[in-house]
């Protein structure tokens, strides 16, 4: 060990690892810049896309290992890649951290890209996410706020989820929303019977018109009320009726009441999991109204439920608004039995009915299940490769934060250029 004059050997040795812990940290910065770097180039490229993927995310998750919130970070600093050029190329220099970038590419528009990596440089992680989180931004654009339910929306083809609401200029609120055929008939269920209580329950002598609005208002006033629906006398009446034709060309036919056909994915989706009331029919004319069931016994579905833990599916991570779904498919007479039930989320449990995802196996074995793409490659993790010598690694260069008091009300960016 050489010995500084002026310095004792502890002080010494604390300033050797920190400084090597500064050359790891910057080349930490480097490898985490080049890992969001090429999720960039997957989101433009596609290259993320396949069949059982249900979004970039669940891509990550599988690529790197990662936990589903590391997953959704890098995919938000991927997607701001080309948009904060300063702030990435500080990141690649390795004069960044991770964290800090993600603060970063969560809340900063674009044109304060270079001024926010300058301050981002000496303010730790906790200080920035205050100064960008609080920071009144003017206004660049009049995007509306979206919800695609899950983080991106559906990868897969087909309608594609999202609700949208805003202000228009003469003072009303519009909502828009856009959903799976079988989540809109449940919607109309949930309306109708709102309307139908609303009307049932008009003072004497008021004949006002009970409108489908008053009913989407009312369902909002019970819901933050905390008011279970009122019992009912006819509650099969409100039920997702589904009418079932015999086809002597091939397999039954299927459509929602007062609605059109269902395709046959979505018929056999529908069997597995769900309150049905089936209405079978010959050349039109019923033939039996089945009585209204649960597909999967509540008991089973709890045993299926703790089993399972969340979505089967590799990498999913879904534990909530799970189906249980028949491997070997119900109307195929697949037993309702944990050795023929599985857990999917309903975005898995679609793409499997589309045939976008194959699931085979005995899911009461730990390993006992298979999924598979449409070319019938394995759906699983990809283990990393094997480590390179660290002489081989690229270099970064870090400084970390001052750890200095931020005077937050100090703090004050540039407007957006061009402004009116």
């Amino acid at each position: 060990m050489t010995v500084v004059v002026g310095k004792t050997p502890i002080e010494v040795e604390n300033e050797r690892i920190e400084s090597a812990l500064a050359d790891v940290c910057g080349t930490v910065n480097v490898v985490s810049a080049r890992v969001c770097g090429l999720v960039s180039e997957a989101l433009v490229s596609g290259a993320w896309e396949g069949w059982g993927l249900a979004s970039p995310e669940h891509w990550v998750r599988l690529q790197l290992g990662a936990s589903s919130a590391h997953a959704s970070r890098v995919v938000a600093v991927a997607r701001r890649w080309g948009e904060l050029p300063v702030t990435m190329a500080v990141f690649g220099a390795g004069g960044l951290s991770f964290d800090q970038v993600a603060v970063i590419a969560k809340a900063i528009p674009a044109y304060a890209d270079a001024e926010v990596a300058e301050l981002a440089q000496s303010a730790t992680v906790s200080q920035l996410s205050r100064i960008v989180n609080r920071y009144t931004w003017p206004d660049t654009d009049t995007d509306t706020h979206t919800d695609t339910g899950g983080g991106g929306g559906d990868a897969e083809s087909g309608p594609e989820r999202s609700t949208r609401f805003d202000t228009d200029e003469g003072g009303g609120w519009n909502l828009r929303a856009r959903l799976c055929p079988e989540e809109g008939a449940v919607a109309e269920a949930a309306l109708a019977a709102k309307r139908d209580e609303l009307f049932n329950n008009r003072e004497t002598g008021d004949n006002t018109e009970v409108s489908w609005s008053d009913a989407l208002m009312g369902i909002f006033e019970d819901f933050l009320a905390g008011r279970t629906a009122a019992a009912r006398d006819h509650r099969d009446r409100y039920l997702t009726l589904v009418h079932l034709e015999t086809n002597p060309t091939g397999g039954p036919v299927a459509g929602f009441h007062l609605g059109d056909r269902l395709p046959d994915s979505l018929r056999r989706y529908l069997g597995c999991d769900g309150r049905i009331k089936p209405v079978f029919e010959v050349d039109g004319v019923a033939v039996s109204v089945g009585r209204a069931e649960r597909i999967v016994p509540d008991r089973t579905r709890r045993i299926v439920e703790h089993r399972d833990g969340g979505c089967r599916v590799p990498g999913c991570g879904r534990r909530r608004w799970l189906h249980v779904h028949h491997i070997v498919h119900w109307e195929d007479g697949g037993a309702t039995d944990t050795a023929n039930l599985c857990c999917l989320c309903p975005q898995h449990h679609r793409m499997h009915h589309r045939d976008r995802l194959d699931i085979n196996g005995n899911p009461d074995h730990p390993e006992g299940l298979a999924f598979r793409d449409q070319r019938g490659r394995p759906l699983g993790p990809r283990p990393p490769n094997p480590g390179t010598d660290p002489a081989t690694w690229p270099t970064g260069h870090w400084h970390h934060p001052t750890g200095e008091p931020c005077q937050y009300k100090w703090v004050q960016f540039s407007d957006p250029p061009n402004r009116n």
